[in-house]
């Protein structure tokens, strides 16, 4: 089925720039989809040179076909799109001289590259396409809080989109998932252990009580004051005086003989 709007299938090309780097010039190519396909080329430095091109869509049925369905044109509109974001552009005809016709030329080494003729802007219409641009980041930087370029830093910082759970139905809630009660066994043994560990704990503080009681009450008694003092042993027998426990040696006496026998 023939297409009733062309540059509908041409929004992949809505917004695209690129920079070419061409022998020891750079240039930057914008592209911008309307009613028709277009291509501003501007060169850098101090010349601040820029040329424009554009497709309309008597252009681009006259290469895809004039039947041409919707599908075959956001295939071809696609292709081009992924070979201007591949860098696959090339300037041909380039001359420096004022006036100049030159080419934009997209996937040049395909077997069937596209060429875009561009026409120089008079410096007018340089400087007022220019303020267009700065016009359009400004505006884009206001979400920015008037950054020109993105904070790079607090978009690493930034915590991940949450994960969604996908379920058999979105609108059904999602049940919290029930605990598992512990096992009989294991909660008895636990039990009984514990108890036997309070127990003995109670019986090792017993008696360290009673033990601390007793020394107490000793030291709290007074002594008897009926108590008498104990007699000395009695030295045994036959003991010395001296040393008591020792037995005292015996001594015989010696007889001398009369001189009258």
């Amino acid at each position: 089925m023939m297409s009733s709007d062309v540059l509908a299938n041409f929004s992949c090309l809505d917004e695209l720039t690129q920079v070419i780097y061409q022998s020891v010039y750079r240039f930057v190519v914008l592209s911008a989809v309307s009613d028709k396909w277009t291509i501003h080329l501007g060169l850098a430095g101090p010349e601040g040179r820029w040329w424009r091109g554009s497709w309309t869509k008597d252009d681009i049925l006259k290469i895809v076909g004039s039947k041409s369905s919707d599908k075959l044109l956001e295939t071809f509109a696609e292709k081009l799109a992924e070979a201007f974001r591949q860098g696959e552009l090339h300037i041909g005809d380039w001359s420096t001289e004022e006036g100049a016709n030159i080419k934009l030329t997209i996937a040049p080494s395909s077997k069937r590259p596209m060429e875009m003729a561009l026409v120089e802007l008079s410096s007018a219409e340089a400087a007022s396409h220019a303020t267009d641009i700065f016009l359009d980041i400004a505006l884009q930087a206001q979400s920015r809080r008037c950054h020109l370029h993105p904070d790079q830093f607090a978009s690493s910082l930034a915590p991940p989109p949450p994960r969604r759970i996908e379920t058999e139905s979105s609108d059904r809630p999602i049940a919290p998932k029930p605990k598992r009660a512990p096992d009989a066994n294991v909660a008895q043994s636990a039990e009984a252990s514990s108890s036997a560990s309070t127990e003995q704990k109670a019986l090792l503080e017993i008696k360290a009580l009673k033990a601390e009681l007793d020394k107490q009450k000793q030291r709290m008694t007074p002594p008897d004051p009926r108590a008498k003092p104990g007699a000395p042993s009695k030295p045994l027998k036959g003991a010395s005086l001296a040393n008591p426990n020792k037995k005292a040696r015996k001594y015989q006496a010696i007889e001398f003989e009369s001189d009258e026998e």
